[in-house]
């Protein structure tokens, strides 16, 4: 894998990093899980559905591989420690390293993360469903200004609307939870009927994708936004990586 320039602190810019779990095989499944932590071991045992270990495994294991790309480190050098109500906590070699901020996502298969030196961040992607009844969710959990906003577009732009809605206040929930902020959000959609693309304190950014909505807020707006998507994660690249790292 490529070293991505990103770590400037002076120029913000971000990258996400994409992983679709089903080219993941199950003999690499079975190599990640002994590389958790104590804390993750736990977590990862007290799921009950596969698919939820897989997200929650893979997602841990892109980040390995997401900050030690950023800080020039083997992925086995990071660990990772669970926190109940909140983030994982990253453990780096050097205590007094520069720490990366981060933010998780999954849905369905996908796992995504996104990292940065310089930015406080929150990520959020949802698979593309056209067969989710998307006016009924919105009138049960969005704001009424936001269900009014999705209301007249028509059928094919009213789907893409309501995940670009969606993503953005998860991110943004995300992104206020890490920050250590209130997370109870305004509305995105004002009385004018216009979608908020930022607002005080928070800046959102949207990357294309063939299956996946992919929205990312930051605290300060990006000079860019970077992309990585594997094509795989296997035992080879972990070994790959770590001699890379070396």
């Amino acid at each position: 894998m490529s070293r991505l320039k990103n770590n400037n602190l002076d120029i913000p810019s971000a990258t996400v990093w994409l992983l679709d779990g089903s080219r993941v095989a199950e003999e690499d499944v079975a190599f990640f899980v002994q590389q958790l932590g104590e804390s993750e071991a736990r977590r990862y045992g007290r799921f009950k559905r596969r698919e939820r270990q897989r997200q929650f495994l893979l997602g841990r294991m892109l980040l390995r591989f997401a900050v030690s790309n950023l800080l020039f480190l083997p992925p086995d050098a990071l660990g990772v420690v669970e926190r109940t109500g909140n983030s994982p906590q990253l453990v780096l070699p050097d205590l007094e390293s520069l720490q990366p901020n981060f933010s998780l996502s999954h849905s369905r298969e996908w796992v995504a993360c996104v990292v940065s030196f310089s930015i406080h961040l929150g990520v959020d992607i949802e698979v593309n469903d056209p067969t989710r009844n998307v006016l009924d969710i919105s009138e049960f959990v969005f704001h009424p200004n936001e269900h009014r906003w999705l209301l007249p577009q028509v059928e094919a732009a009213r789907l893409l609307a309501f995940y670009q809605l969606w993503c953005t206040r998860e991110a943004l929930y995300k992104l206020m939870s890490n920050l250590g902020h209130e997370t109870v959000l305004s509305p995105l959609v004002g009385a004018n009927g216009a979608f908020a693309s930022q607002g005080p304190g928070w800046h959102r950014y949207t990357l294309p994708h063939s299956a996946l909505i992919c929205a990312v807020c930051s605290d300060r707006p990006l000079s860019a936004l970077y992309k990585v998507e594997l094509p795989r994660l296997t035992r080879a690249d972990w070994s790959a990586a770590e001699r890379e790292g070396d």
